[in-house]
């Protein structure tokens, strides 16, 4: 009924609207019909895109089906989907002794963490609105909040569905000295992790900053894996023929094996977390379409870790990267991928993944007369008899078993490394976190269609950045390739100065630096750099010249506010330095470094109440900055309250924190 009545509004809503044959005509006669409708369209970086619920309008039963898989469910505010948290329990960290709850308050979640003073005083205590959840919580959901100019950041609290439900450390922060309340959610997560907003055009472009609109969609919806889809939607609605409606959208079932399976591994081929894939230069992040080969989106990235083989890594999104490592894979020739097992729009329930995931392997696998599997023995290829199972056995249990992951160490998954004989042991027991070591980068997929040069660069730009710019051989071996074989985009340029700016070698940053610009002369973030580096060669008057020019009329680049604030404290201008920090706090809050630095001039200059309201707003966000925690004893101590001041410096004592601020 919901759906004829619909047909019949758009059907009379754009009566008289259908262009039959004229591409152009019938184009505009599309968009007509979805503005008479008010069904708003993206343009920008992510040009075409229509809300989810317009596909519901003609395709209502997908839609409610998709709503229970997970990718459906993947991103959203508080409440969109039923509260599952245990909101009366809360967790501490042992490792860093920190306290952590949630608390449902007025229709809002509400994150804290805090710190005991040895009198069992809360301190450094940080509270923050929770504005949207990631995960479906079929395993876990981690929490976002949102700064006033669109920054995303991660809180270090995540709760986990398995095993009765609990409080954890989200993914990342298990260990005493972690990123905190300050983890920057990039761009490269939230373009898997949901579906493309609504962002200008080169706003996606690598190190542009990291901002989203305050409104974005929730969930990973119907036009990640078909394509955009505003001319499909407004053709169905203007009333144009079948064919040409279908064709106006991607059906990832009709492409070719390559084609369509880089709609799924885009995100889910995931060789370690560690170190991900780098865009093809050029590239935004909004701007892989279904359709087009990944190949020509991503450099596919692969590791070498001495303490764990290939064989035994098992991360939380490594279904086709252990897929693939299966003799079932190589021996299909390329026939077995994720739907040979998976709906994309339905979720199996328990009751139905015995038969449904039986039914898939018997696809390839022949029975004996008792309609056991029959085994094959390699390399013969003779076949033996299947122990004894029920009839409704579920085959993945034994040759897909769950194991515990060991990125996200509170969650077990499906290992889709299909084995005939799992082997002794509890595969799901649990275990403790590692870190990483990554011994080299190499490509994924050594016969991608990536130019070597460019391959080279994109493997020394993962190391840069999964070191955050430290390796120098990295950057020696980038520079020696820029050398002989200069790239025309200005991404491997970037990563060269960046790398030699955070060495503060920044005569050595100017020159890549140059040429980065050359190549993208608007990009802020280079232009930031370059005035930073001006600066601090000595050019002090051009490089503050140039900040100021970059940031006038201008309040959305608050990083680079701090660094001009840095130049004002530098040059003796104090309040010029303080303005600069509050402009960029206006923006985001959380750059415990501006609190900072308006905590130490307001000490400077004898004011100790400002001081010490400062260096509490940093420690709160900071907790670690043993800079931070000296100079509010100091304030503290001027204002008499040497019972407080006892209680921050036997807390910063206790903590034992190896802090580099």
């Amino acid at each position: 009924m919901l759906r004829a009545a619909l047909a019949m509004l758009l059907l009379l809503a754009v009566t008289g609207a259908r262009a039959a044959d004229d591409p152009v005509t019938a184009l505009a006669a599309a968009n007509a019909a979805l503005a008479e409708l008010n069904i708003p369209v993206t343009s920008g970086a992510a040009a075409g895109y229509v809300p989810d619920k317009t596909c519901a309008l003609c395709h209502e039963d997908k839609a409610e089906s998709f709503k229970h898989v997970a990718m459906g469910k993947s991103f959203y505010r508080p409440f969109s989907q039923p509260a599952i948290e245990d909101f009366a329990t809360g967790y501490h960290h042992a490792p860093s002794d920190r306290y952590y709850e949630m608390e449902k308050r007025d229709g809002a979640y509400i994150f804290r963490r805090y710190k005991l003073a040895p009198d069992g005083t809360r301190i450094d205590v940080f509270e923050r609105k929770v504005d949207w959840i990631l995960g479906s919580g079929n395993h876990a959901r981690v929490y976002l909040y949102q700064a006033a100019d669109g920054a995303l950041y991660q809180l270090p609290l995540a709760w986990y569905t398995q095993g009765g439900g609990h409080w954890a450390m989200a993914p990342g922060f298990e260990f005493k000295l972690h990123l905190g309340v300050g983890r920057q959610v990039r761009r490269s997560c939230m373009t898997c992790h949901n579906a493309f907003p609504q962002v200008a055009e080169g706003s996606d472009a690598l190190h542009m900053p990291e901002v989203y609109p305050k409104d974005l969609p929730e969930g990973i919806g119907c036009q990640r894996c078909h394509g955009p889809g505003a001319a499909h939607a407004g053709r169905a609605i203007a009333g144009d023929e079948e064919a040409v409606t279908r064709a106006a959208i991607v059906n990832p079932g009709k492409l070719a094996r390559e084609k369509l399976y880089s709609v799924c591994y885009g995100c889910h081929m995931q060789p370690t977390v560690a170190v991900t894939g780098i865009r093809r230069f050029g590239r935004g992040a909004y701007s892989f379409r279904p359709g087009e080969d990944l190949d020509a989106y991503r450099t596919g990235l692969d590791i070498v870790d001495p303490g764990m083989p290939k064989a035994e890594r098992f991360e939380i999104n490594h279904h086709p990267y252990r897929l693939e490592q299966s003799r079932c894979f190589i021996e299909s020739g390329g026939k077995l991928g994720c739907l040979t097992c998976h709906d994309p729009h339905v979720k199996r329930t328990p009751a139905e993944r015995p038969a449904h995931y039986r039914a898939a392997c018997l696809t390839c696998h022949a029975t004996d007369a008792a309609g056991l599997p029959l085994a094959t023995t390699a390399p013969a290829g003779a076949t033996s008899a299947h122990p004894q199972i029920a009839a409704d056995a579920d085959c993945t249990v034994c040759h897909m078993p769950a194991r515990r992951t060991q990125d996200v160490i509170e969650v077990t998954m499906t290992d889709h490394r299909i084995v005939r004989d799992p082997g002794p042991g509890d595969l799901t027991a649990p275990i403790d976190k590692r870190v990483t070591e990554v011994a080299g980068v190499e490509m994924l997929d050594p016969h991608a269609p990536v130019p070597q040069d460019e391959a080279l660069a994109a493997r020394a730009m993962a190391v840069l950045d999964y070191t955050g710019g430290k390796a120098g051989y990295a950057a020696d071996a980038l520079a020696v390739l820029l050398a002989r074989a200069p790239s025309r985009h200005f991404e491997p340029w970037y990563a060269l100065a960046e790398s030699r700016f955070r060495a503060a070698d920044f005569r050595g940053a100017l020159d890549p630096l140059a040429q980065a610009i050359l190549r993208a002369p608007h990009h802020p973030r280079l232009r930031a750099m370059e005035a930073v580096a001006l600066y601090g060669t000595g050019r002090k008057a051009l490089g503050l010249q140039r900040m100021e020019a970059l940031l006038a009329g201008r309040d959305d680049l608050p990083l680079a506010r701090y660094q001009l604030a840095v130049m004002y404290r530098s040059e003796g201008r104090m309040d010029d330095a303080i303005a600069a920090a509050r402009q960029a706090l206006a923006a985001r809050f959380n750059l415990w470094m501006a609190w900072r630095l308006i905590g130490e001039i307001e000490l400077e200059r004898g004011n100790a109440e400002a001081a010490a309201d400062a260096f509490k707003a940093a420690l709160a966000i900071e907790p670690d900055a043993e800079r931070v925690s000296e100079g509010l004893v100091s304030a503290l101590e001027r204002l008499g309250r040497a019972g407080e001041a006892g209680l921050y410096r036997a807390a910063s004592e206790g903590s034992g924190a190896a802090s580099p601020h």
